[in-house]
């Protein structure tokens, strides 16, 4: 088809990891509902030659039409802003980020309005999330057709999904798909046809490590049709 032709004259930059600042090709701050994001356009490049994999770093092209993820960080508690960034700019995905959090589940004309996204697939990362915004971002009237879960700290044993929790229904009545990375011990043992469960052993800081930010990234991207 001659819409995949084009997509595939498109190839994402592969660059090292940690230069966030040079994986954009810019960032703006967008309003919504009184929450402050930023979005990031990522950088693209034109094929070496017709039919090559490898980019002409010399030949820049436009993001339009891109899948896109929306990011929600926790209201309060860091973010690992740079370990998410990374991974999905490597994939050419256009990036909504809410580091303040959201009190309700971001609006869906968000990016279908943006050339940059318009009328490609889009996604959730959540941070963190508490079982209502869950619950809000998954529902039967939700759009997202993706949503990955980071939990980077393992919580209080009682706080542990039960098989009659909320968090574990939720995962199991899921419409769209689900991608659970999580600590060893913090698991909600809730595998399903829609979700999927990985579980990491923490870092030296006791946190998940870079390859589940790696991870989540290459889900979101094919999921999404990030290629």
């Amino acid at each position: 088809m001659k819409s995949e032709r084009l997509a595939a004259a498109f190839l994402v930059a592969l660059l090292a990891p940690g230069c966030v600042s040079s994986m954009w090709e810019r960032t703006e701050k967008i309003s919504s509902n009184g929450a402050l994001s930023r979005l990031y356009v990522p950088k693209l490049y034109a094929p070496l030659r017709p039919g090559s994999i490898y980019p002409d770093r010399r030949t820049p092209v436009p993001a339009k039409g891109r899948p896109a993820v929306i990011v929600v960080c926790p209201a309060a508690g860091k973010c690992p802003k740079k370990e998410i960034l990374g991974p999905l700019a490597e994939r050419g995905i256009v990036v909504l980020m809410f580091e303040g959090g959201l009190k309700e589940p971001p609006r869906e004309d968000l990016l279908r309005t943006r050339p940059e996204a318009a009328g490609a697939p889009q996604g959730l990362l959540l941070v963190e999330p508490t079982t209502d915004f869950l619950r809000g971002c998954m529902g039967a009237g939700a759009t997202p057709g993706a949503v990955a879960i980071l939990r980077s700290r393992a919580p209080e044993p009682a706080a542990l999904p039960s098989p009659s929790s909320p968090s574990k229904q939720l995962f199991d009545r899921a419409t769209r798909r689900v991608l659970l990375a999580v600590l060893l011990g913090s698991e909600a043992n809730s595998p399903s046809e829609t979700a999927v469960e990985k579980l990491y052993a923490p870092d030296a800081a006791g946190l998940l490590p870079r390859e589940a930010y790696r991870d989540v990234a290459e889900w979101l991207a094919g999921e999404l049709g990030a290629r």
